[in-house]
């Protein structure tokens, strides 16, 4: 056999242990944005900066703050950094996502991103994810991300599509549907009335997978397919 053989076609590439701007650990797993920020950026909530000046040295394509998609950016930031309220709780951002132009690039390729009621979401595709990243966000309808919205501190205890009927006597099922209100009827027991809701439910996430096959991402398709609400949701 060649001696030569494996120099022949092997090459060693150096990687500057700071190329991104940040120390590079390759023990995390998560992948970094191209640029750091700079010890001169002033941080948005204390983390976001963009990099358009470096990128346009480089003549990468560049996202104006200007931008639509740049309101998407600051939003999510404040979200994860600023909110106080207990669905944002702990939630945090990617560090390729804390640069604007990273954030731009992947927003920009989503299919949906374009539409007037496009909104980010972090958790349809994973329920208990708090991290907003390529991974786990998807570009969808606002109809769609209401669907998956926890609504149980507006409810209390009764199973979500349930209500007391009037009087207090039997339990009202109803769905809501493109943001109206449809009556599904009324039952001696909250579990009854649950589980009309549940298959009316179902019958409309497939409606809405029909109606959005190839506008959106196609994991988020297959989640409203299997999608099927418990009674402790």
């Amino acid at each position: 056999m060649n001696q030569n053989f494996m120099h022949d076609r092997v090459k060693t590439i150096y990687v500057l242990p700071q190329l991104a701007g940040v120390r590079l650990d390759y023990t995390l797993g998560e992948e970094l944005p191209l640029f750091g920020p700079l010890a001169a950026d002033k941080l948005v909530h204390g983390v976001g900066y963009n990099s358009s000046e470096r990128r346009r040295a480089l003549s990468l394509t560049v996202h104006e703050t200007t931008s639509p998609v740049y309101r998407r950016w600051l939003d999510m930031l404040t979200r994860c950094y600023k909110s106080r309220a207990a669905a944002y709780e702990g939630c945090t951002v990617c560090r390729k996502w804390l640069d604007f132009q990273e954030f731009a690039d992947w927003f920009v390729a989503q299919t949906y991103s374009g539409a007037k009621d496009a909104e980010l979401d972090k958790d349809i595709l994973d329920p208990i994810n708090k991290v907003y990243s390529p991974e786990y966000c998807s570009v969808v309808p606002r109809v769609i991300n209401q669907m998956f919205r926890d609504t149980r501190s507006q409810r209390g205890k009764l199973p979500i599509g349930v209500s007391i009927a009037a009087r207090g006597k039997g339990f009202i099922s109803r769905i809501s549907k493109n943001g109206k209100h449809f009556y599904l009827g009324k039952f001696n027991d909250p579990i009854a009335a649950f589980e009309a809701y549940k298959a009316a439910h179902s019958e409309y996430c497939d409606e809405l997978a029909a109606t959005y096959e190839g506008k959106i991402d196609q994991h988020v398709i297959r989640r409203l397919q299997t999608y099927s609400r418990h009674i402790r949701d």
